[in-house]
């Protein structure tokens, strides 16, 4: 589960420290910070887990502006494997090109780069050198050549060095979504085991966790027959030799004949749920971090409220871990029964601040929590 996230100088957090529980909803107005919460995660999971390069991740325009600092830092802390994994990194940045030591820079590169796993070093990386440590404990040293990826991303698994290669991993398993149902397409030519931040790639993800666990797509099929009216199966239709459409079955009352639509024909909100209830049986009990911007956009009252109740559950089961960013009073007020909320404010040109909110404030005002945030009581 993630426990902790810790960043200076990233667009407008400066000095800036969240703690995590199983479920978490951020609140506040916009431009207050909450997404670039999730961009930051969403960039430290690009560093760790691809090929890219810093400067193409952290580029020059995301550095505080009216700061003095001149680097990003950020730290992450994770629970799991038996252990606390803490990570940090420090991103430096230049104006231009510049030589040091004989090394060369250009924009931003990466300072250090450490990574602990129950306070004992698995990573130190600095300009100069890399030292690794086996999961016993044993040190080895090297030149460091290679400033602009992080070390973690390119090292090859072995049997030392597999609590490393966990904390990859589990950088994986930060599923950071804002679903946009017009962007998401019919066809699949691959599966794919990564979602984009869009969803664009439902479909090739669906194939994956769902084409060859009939116990899962069970689980969700009975679901959406709850929720989707009419509704009956999935079904794959071959186009091509390597491509197939996802195409939904539904029942009318008017015929004893099936209709079937493709993804692309649904309603948004259609899609939407879809999407949101496939979540759930993808991605319980496997130590995911689900990360949803507005889950409850194209969506009525009746149709996120089940969705909600079981998110909680689920959260509560510790099957899954939730952030949720949201303006939805429904979310407000049910989430902050008993989790704990965050709430950002921000002035113009300056940095955010977060405080963490409970039910207290409404039992206190006698008024429900989305009553205070339409008033601006929580504010100052």
């Amino acid at each position: 589960m993630l426990k902790r996230l810790y960043v200076d100088n990233f667009r407008c957090l400066v000095d800036f420290e969240l703690n995590f529980d199983s479920i978490n909803l951020f609140l506040g107005n916009n431009g207050a910070g909450k997404s670039t919460v999730f961009d930051v995660l969403g960039k430290l999971q690009e560093l760790i887990t691809t090929d890219k390069k810093v400067e193409s991740i952290f580029p020059l325009s995301d550095y505080t502006r009216w700061g003095n600092g001149q680097g990003h830092y950020f730290e992450l802390e994770f629970l799991g494997n038996d252990g606390n994994y803490k990570y940090s990194l420090e991103v430096g940045k230049v104006d231009s090109e510049i030589k040091e030591d004989n090394l060369i820079f250009s924009n931003s590169y990466i300072h250090k780069e450490t990574l602990f796993f129950n306070q004992s070093p698995l990573l130190n990386v600095d300009l100069e050198k890399v030292e690794f440590y086996s999961d016993d404990g044993v040190k080895n040293s090297s030149p460091r050549y290679n400033h602009s990826q992080s070390i973690i991303s390119i090292l090859k698994p072995s049997s030392e060095n597999k609590k490393l290669i966990w904390f990859r991993e589990r950088m994986k398993r930060l599923a950071l979504i804002k679903i946009s149902p017009n962007l998401i397409t019919n066809e699949s030519s691959q599966k794919n085991s990564f979602l984009t931040k869009k969803m664009e790639n439902f479909v090739s993800w669906y194939r994956y966790i769902f084409a060859d666990n009939q116990n899962k797509l069970s689980q969700l099929t009975e679901s959406l027959q709850e929720i989707l009216d009419g509704f009956v199966s999935f079904k794959f239709e071959s186009i091509s030799e390597k491509t197939v459409i996802l195409k939904l079955i539904f029942k009318t009352e008017e015929s004893d004949q099936n209709i079937e639509y493709t993804f692309g024909e649904l309603s948004d909100g259609q899609k939407v749920l879809v999407v949101l209830y496939s979540l759930f049986y993808g991605l319980e009990s496997q130590d995911y971090t689900l990360c949803i911007d507005e889950p409850e956009n194209f969506l009525a009252l009746p149709e996120i409220q089940p969705w909600l109740f079981q998110l909680y559950d689920l959260c509560s089961e510790g099957k899954l871990q939730a952030l949720l960013i949201s303006h939805h009073p429904e979310l407000i007020n049910y989430l902050l029964a008993s989790p704990v909320g965050y709430w950002f404010e921000r002035e113009s040109n300056s940095h955010a601040k977060v405080k963490p909110i409970t039910n207290q404030e409404s039992k206190e005002s006698g008024l429900l929590m989305s009553e205070l945030i339409a008033r601006g009581w929580l504010n100052g």
